[in-house]
């Protein structure tokens, strides 16, 4: 026999020199090995006695047989080893089959469930605001997704040729909202009303529409719980609201418009002086004329011309000649266009609003100065907690009865966890993140010429433009109005 194996060296604690004197022959080497925790690898390594000791592949063989070790054997692995006389690495020896898990079962939606906003760009540049394919019809009984069945999976086998069990894969769950029901079989879900389905917070649901024609003399003012389409215009003179979207495909005279969510707008509005549209969600619409608008988020459109419009987030003009043109125009973010102003000089006012801004860096000078506060209190607690370390420690050692020492000694200890949990507490508030915002990111991004009498309020700083200004970002830096040239990350 040319090796001892890790066994050999460990019985009746006898050392390696007795061991080796009961032997027929002197061992060359030490097999040992180690098995993976899961039992999926097994790895072997030689320990040489002698120098120019070669290793047999068979007596590896045998080794891993004594050990029990019989399936995945990487028996040319093995032997390549043993010939290229890589006895300074590890070697994995065997290699057992991991178990192939079942797959949970699905649910497959009939309609797309993405709530990702995507403008498409005619060849020409322009914005194709017509075909905003943003609503999913469905009549009552419809199915609006259905359950696909859990796959069986397969067992694997460790390196002692003992079985692992797989996982077996889920049953998928039918998370349904309103207007919708889930079929005899349990396998569809399907829709109880007419309306337009949705995925909302990963519920399926279906909501009422109110669906008209045009807004006009035959339907009059329109004031409904759900979302409204209209397939063609609104007239002058009325109104439109709504507790959800209101999506319109043709375009909006001097009316009113108010949302609680989105307002879509296929062909534009020229509001005649008296149209106005509130939206808590984005409103987007070809071209806004002659209006006031307000969105609670942000504005999208291809020309903003003589309009009062103001945004809670972004005014994003987009398209190969979007332009702003005259009125006010206000965001607390981004105003972005190519153009703004024109050639005539019409008096254009850009409104960068930084109330959020600057309340939110008063915000965080108080919480820094509640940081530091806390500190203090901080401090004194733990003096606090040394104290009555102390004193529990004297009562301890003090000449009081045992029954003195024990009620002095609760009442000490109940102080402790008292302020240990105002301690608790203090450290909690000191970990609460306190928000980051650059006065930077608020900024006016123009792609192609700002024009003179352009005026500019960003903050509490003001600027006039006086000579045309071409593909620009203009920012408060926190104590001047700066102008430089456009980044490629400014137009992301």
């Amino acid at each position: 026999m040319e090796y001892l194996n890790e066994n050999t060296l460990n019985e009746d604690n006898l050392n390696i020199t007795d061991k080796l004197e009961e032997l027929d022959e002197e061992p060359l080497y030490i097999i040992n090995h180690h098995v993976s925790p899961n039992k999926l690898k097994a790895y072997i390594r030689i320990e040489l006695l002698e120098k120019d000791a070669e290793v047999s592949c068979d007596d590896i063989f045998e080794y891993l047989e004594e050990q029990e070790i019989v399936y995945g054997i990487m028996e040319n692995d093995i032997r390549e080893y043993c010939q290229d006389k890589e006895y300074s690495k590890e070697l994995i020896a065997a290699i057992g089959k991991e178990p192939e898990n079942g797959k949970d079962g699905e649910l497959i939606y009939k309609f797309d469930t993405s709530k990702e906003k995507r403008f498409d760009e005619n060849d020409d540049g322009t914005i194709d605001f017509r075909n905003l394919n943003i609503i999913t019809n469905v009549n009552k009984d419809e199915v609006l997704c259905y359950k696909t069945p859990p796959l069986e999976g397969e067992d694997g086998i460790d390196v002692y040729g003992e079985p692992i069990s797989y996982i077996r894969g889920k049953e998928a769950t039918f998370n349904n909202g309103k207007n919708t029901y889930i079929s005899e079989d349990g396998q569809k879900l399907l829709a109880s009303t007419d309306g337009c389905v949705e995925l909302k917070n990963q519920k399926v649901v279906v909501e009422d529409v109110y669906i008209v024609k045009n807004v006009d003399i035959s339907t009059g003012n329109i004031d409904f719980i759900g979302n409204v389409i209209i397939n063609g215009d609104v007239k002058e003179g009325f109104s439109v609201t709504a507790a959800g979207d209101i999506r319109i495909r043709g375009m909006v005279e001097g009316a009113y418009i108010k949302a609680s969510g989105d307002v879509v707008i296929g062909k534009g509005m020229n509001g005649m002086s008296r149209g106005s549209i509130y939206a808590k969600g984005n409103i987007t619409s070809k071209y806004i004329e002659n209006a006031t608008i307000e969105s609670e988020k942000s504005i999208y459109a291809e020309a903003l011309i003589n309009s009062q419009a103001k945004a809670g987030d972004s005014v994003i003009i987009k398209g190969s000649t979007s332009t702003i043109i005259g009125g006010t125009t206000s965001a607390k973010n981004i105003i972005h266009a190519k153009n703004i102003g024109s050639k005539t000089n019409p008096e254009t006012n850009l409104i960068i609003d930084l109330t959020d801004y600057i309340e939110e860096q008063k915000s965080i000078e108080r919480k820094k100065r509640r940081n530091h506060n806390l500190e203090k209190k901080l401090f004194e607690l733990n003096n606090k907690l040394r104290e009555i370390d102390e004193k529990a420690e004297l009562i301890m050692n003090s000449a009081l009865d045992e029954d003195n020492k024990k009620s002095v000694h609760r009442q000490l200890m109940l102080m402790k966890i008292k302020l240990n949990n105002e301690i608790s507490e203090i450290k909690r508030q000191k970990e609460e993140v306190i928000p980051r915002d650059n006065i930077g990111n608020h900024k006016i991004i123009c792609r192609g010429i700002m024009y003179p009498n352009t005026r500019i309020s960003i903050g509490w700083l003001k600027y006039r433009v006086r000579q045309d200004t071409n593909y620009s970002k203009i920012y408060n830096d926190g104590s001047d109005i700066v102008v430089v040239p456009l980044n490629p990350s400014d137009l992301d």
